[in-house]
């Protein structure tokens, strides 16, 4: 494929993704602000103009969340304008080959993937947190649950309910190698050691109850500050530092794990979301209406989205291993896209 037509598609899909995603954004941003003055009332301008921010902060995070089913959106009804106006039709028989012609959707996917990735994500994570303290003032001090953590180091399962910054409400330790476990309410991470208060011992049977102990640990303060912050809200920067401490300190963090492939398979969905496109616009016919188009899409999402939820929770719950629970559905997909695009065009 020529420059000059490569930069043609290249461009009019991604002009055609900014307009898209500005009145996508603009939307979510008038729900947003409709949900904020019903849940605040406002009665004065200055209060209309705090509930305008509000919902500005709380408007990146939900439209990030969706981009790839915005692309997705874009990319189909590009490539169904240019195979219903028999462009398509013409670059084949110039010479064109249907990989030729995806080049440059491909490659808008593959640009869109990795600003989302490493810019509009972060973002989104940045502005919900500024959502949150703006708010409730309280809310500088993040607050996560459930934490499990395997140490197979020193042979211990460790289980939190709660945790901000270095205060643990709820610690239970287990050790897997002898019957010996530790139940404190309360707990202060410190250098190489926690203070226990409220302490129930259990081993070999016997109970001892203390209101302190000190128990050492290996587990590192900065991974201990990590952990303050749910996976859920976490960006690629952050997940990157917990997998390198995790690797580091030879620790176990499933859903901070499964959190970061999810991140790096939702990238690769935009690659994904190209060439299911492709299969649906390429053997267009006279009868293949924009209904029938979006139907097709919005089955596939569904799809894709309920496969992801169920692998994810399998995942969670320990049946299936992080990775393949993460991208058993996209590589799926991808080698399925792949083959039906070579037997179509066969």
């Amino acid at each position: 494929m020529n420059t000059t037509l490569f930069r043609h598609i290249f461009k009019t899909q991604l002009a055609s993704m900014i307009f898209v995603s500005f009145l996508v954004f603009c939307l979510i941003s008038l729900f947003d602000f409709a949900e904020i003055t019903r849940k605040y009332p406002i009665s004065n301008m200055e209060e209309t103009m705090f509930a305008i921010k509000l919902s500005f902060l709380r408007a990146p995070n939900t439209f990030c969340e969706i981009l790839h089913y915005i692309y997705f959106t874009t990319a189909t009804f590009t490539l169904w304008n240019l195979s219903h106006s028999h462009q398509i039709t013409i670059l084949k028989a110039s010479g064109r080959s249907p990989q030729q012609i995806l080049y440059p959707f491909v490659c808008c996917a593959f640009f869109i993937s990795i600003l989302w990735l490493f810019v509009l994500h972060p973002l989104g994570q940045l502005s919900e947190k500024c959502y949150n303290q703006a708010i409730d003032t309280n809310a500088n001090h993040e607050i996560n649950q459930d934490i499990w953590i395997d140490y197979p180091k020193d042979n211990q399962m460790i289980f939190m309910s709660s945790i901000a910054n270095n205060n643990i409400e709820g610690l239970y330790i287990y050790y897997s190698n002898c019957d010996y476990r530790i139940f404190a309410k309360k707990a202060k991470v410190q250098k190489d050691s926690w203070k226990l208060h409220d302490v129930t011992i259990m081993k070999n049977g016997t109970i001892k109850n203390l209101s302190d102990a000190i128990v050492h640990n290996n587990i590192s303060n900065d991974l201990i500050y990590m952990l303050s912050v749910h996976p859920k809200k976490q960006d690629i920067y952050s997940l990157c530092r917990v997998y390198e401490i995790q690797t580091r300190d030879k620790v176990s963090l499933k859903l901070y794990e499964l959190e970061l492939h999810k991140l790096l398979a939702n990238c690769v969905n935009f690659i994904l979301f190209a060439l299911i496109a492709a299969v649906i616009c390429f053997p267009i016919n006279r009868y293949k209406t924009k209904t029938n188009i979006a139907i097709e899409m919005i089955c596939t999402a569904v799809v894709l989205r309920f496969a992801n939820n169920v692998f994810e929770s399998l995942a969670r719950t320990g049946v299936l291993p992080v990775i393949p629970a993460s991208w058993a559905v996209v590589l799926i997909l991808l080698c399925l896209s792949i083959s039906l695009l070579i037997w179509n065009e066969a």
